[in-house]
């Protein structure tokens, strides 16, 4: 049996640089935690749909030389999806999206079994099986697994929903054994007045374990009743804070999985951030 299943999304990526320059690529925000827990010794797999085209083969070259287990990555005739990202100075992202008819929004019309021990889902998961939420759901309430969840709400994707994404959220994060919400994100879905009214509301859900991020004011672990603060090592200049929030759930779920705990996972994923985001793009050389 898998380790961890990572469910969502992968994208074609074109990155604008400050100089006008450009690179292609791909991404999504469960498919980098997929490949950072995998080079982290983690058996993971990724578990979309892609089109026939070359950034599904790009996609896909990327899983194997990661090393992710990619068999249930489907094929499909419509294309895969694509964003472009720009970064001001600060290293912050902006993105637009080009995703609508992407094949990953239609793989819960004939769910796959997900046969892990853990599954990893986040809120742009969410909203790519929108369509077909009960049918995520019911696949995975029956395959047994614990749950992951990372909030990473995006106002843009839900605007005129959120209503229903506010009810999805709640309902994935019932379901979870281990949430990871970053506290910007909770503010703007959920109007928090403070991390602890945060991480109130998620362990009224009855969640075991919530990991709240909060950028470089490092993050706060609510389990069994007690809060503790992790903080951010030391002080880290951004280039690029794309997959940020990714790569620390990488390496805190890789750590964490392993037997670490909590507080030894939380430095092994401020640790790993701070690598991905010195440097430009979601997926750093190996």
């Amino acid at each position: 049996m898998t380790e961890v299943i990572c469910l969502g999304e992968a994208m074609g990526e074109i990155a604008f640089a400050a100089d006008g320059s450009h690179a292609i690529g791909v991404g999504g925000d469960t498919f980098n935690t997929a490949i950072y827990m995998a080079r982290s010794g983690t058996d993971a797999a990724f578990v979309s749909a892609v089109g026939d085209d070359p950034f599904g083969a790009q996609i896909r070259a990327a899983l194997a030389e990661n090393g992710v287990e990619d068999r249930l990555v489907v094929r499909d005739g419509e294309s895969t999806g694509l964003y472009s990202i720009t970064n001001d100075a600060s290293g912050e992202r902006f993105f637009h999206y080009w995703r609508s008819d992407a094949a990953a929004r239609r793989l819960f019309l004939n769910p796959p079994a997900l046969d892990a021990k853990w599954v990893y889902v986040s809120g742009i998961s969410l909203y790519t099986f929108s369509d077909n939420l009960d049918a995520l759901f019911e696949a995975l309430q029956n395959s047994g697994a614990k749950i992951a969840f990372d909030g990473n709400y995006r106002p843009r994707l839900w605007k005129g929903r959120e209503d229903v994404a506010r009810e999805a959220f709640a309902r994935i994060m019932s379901m979870s054994s281990l949430v990871l919400p970053t506290f910007d994100d909770e503010v703007l879905m959920w109007g928090d007045a403070s991390p602890e009214a945060t991480l109130a509301r998620i362990a009224d859900l009855g969640v075991e374990t919530v990991v709240l991020k909060q950028g470089p004011e490092g993050c706060l672990i609510h389990s069994g009743g007690e809060t503790r603060h992790v903080p951010v090592p030391g002080a880290v200049t951004p280039v690029d804070t794309t997959a940020a929030g990714d790569s620390f759930n990488a390496a805190f779920l890789a750590s964490y999985l392993g037997g670490g705990t909590a507080e030894e996972a939380a430095l092994a994923g401020h640790h790993l951030a701070a690598k991905v985001i010195a440097h430009r793009g979601a997926i750093i050389p190996k």
